[in-house]
């Protein structure tokens, strides 16, 4: 029988309550709605969320400034389900509504009864949108699927999250006020019941560099005396990436039933891993709120803007005075237009 543009929007919203998530249609209260301006507010189809108590909103609130006690909710799978013959640039929008809202991970879903071949050209149009807008974490997926997904035992546990280690203040950051905001900020999160990384690493990074290692038949390699054309091998994953080291983050634990739904795509289609698309292993948390502590405003604090904008939901530079705050603020909005960067917040604390 086939399925019906209806049967997968019902398939796919059943799915998400058997991995732990609530499903629902909207964004309005998300806390994805806070990078949103009015201009274009983008409708998905699906989104799966995990629910924000009122502890957590008011921690939110308070490093951020901003009202959230009808923020109810903390998207993590945005999904657009295309059931029927949509063209390519109507994906590829679809890919960019994903993008906009900044759910941590997106899926959009297409049907091979609806058009025959259209899964490989929804996943050549991931591949070709990636090239050009960097690393957006959209994967293909097939309906037909979503019944075996769905009629699947799925574990019913949250991840458990190995303890975090504390470490001193880095460059960026004047000694006495970062030890009194970063104690502020480490005491906020525990109290609200998030788990507080300090520093914070994001486990993709070792991932990618594990994935790069496996599939070069030569090996990597990097140039480590230009003047001499020297190379030798990488070794590790910080010689390959940057580690991004971000000053703390306040994490969520993930279902556990994502992580092994996520191996399960991997599975059906192995060219997820093979392109750099997918690394199930890294789902078990959510970095909701990363922060970068910035008593200055040079190259230092512009570059940690980066890092808030690529490895947090949302990103809060934060600033010892008002000052700092207005002139940091200022390289965010020049940043903006080009890099994104619409998830970031500068604020001056305590």
């Amino acid at each position: 029988m086939r399925l019906t543009t209806k049967d997968i929007h019902d398939q796919v919203a059943e799915l998400g309550i058997r991995l732990g998530f609530h499903p629902t249609r909207e964004v309005a209260d998300s806390i994805l709605r806070l990078r949103l301006d009015d201009a274009y507010r983008p409708r998905i189809d699906l989104m799966w969320s995990l629910p924000l108590d009122e502890p957590k909103q008011r921690a939110l609130s308070r490093v951020l400034g901003r009202e959230m006690a009808d923020v109810t909710h903390l998207p993590i799978v945005g999904i657009e389900i295309e059931g029927t013959t949509p063209s390519t640039k109507e994906m590829a929008s679809d890919v960019a509504n994903l993008a906009a809202l900044g759910a941590p991970l997106g899926l959009l879903i297409v049907s091979e009864e609806g058009e025959p071949h259209i899964y490989r050209r929804a996943a050549r149009m991931v591949r070709t949108v990636r090239r050009s807008f960097g690393d957006l974490r959209v994967l293909p997926m097939e309906a037909g699927w979503l019944s075996d997904l769905v009629s699947r035992p799925w574990p019913t546990a949250l991840a458990t999250l190995p303890p975090q280690r504390s470490k001193a203040p880095a460059g960026g950051e004047s000694l006495d006020w970062s030890q009194a905001t970063r104690r502020l900020l480490r005491e906020a999160g525990e109290a609200a019941g998030f788990v507080v990384a300090e520093p914070f690493t994001p486990g993709i990074l070792e991932a990618t560099y594990s994935w790069a290692a496996e599939h070069r038949s030569g090996g990597l390699r990097h140039t480590v005396e230009p003047m001499a054309g020297r190379q030798q091998a990488i070794a590790k994953a910080g010689e390959y990436l940057t580690a991004c080291e971000i000053d703390l983050a306040w994490l969520m634990p993930l279902p556990v039933a994502l992580g092994a739904f996520l191996a399960a795509v991997e599975k059906l289609d192995p060219c997820h891993r093979e392109h750099g698309l997918l690394f199930s292993e890294v789902w078990t948390h959510c970095a909701v709120v990363a922060f970068e502590l910035e008593s200055s405003t040079g190259k230092h604090a512009g570059g940690g803007l980066l890092n808030l904008a690529s490895y947090g939901v949302l990103g809060v530079a934060v600033t010892p005075n008002l000052q700092t705050e207005q002139r940091l603020a200022a390289t965010l909005r020049t940043y903006q237009p080009t890099l994104g960067l619409r998830n970031v917040f500068v604020r001056s604390l305590p």
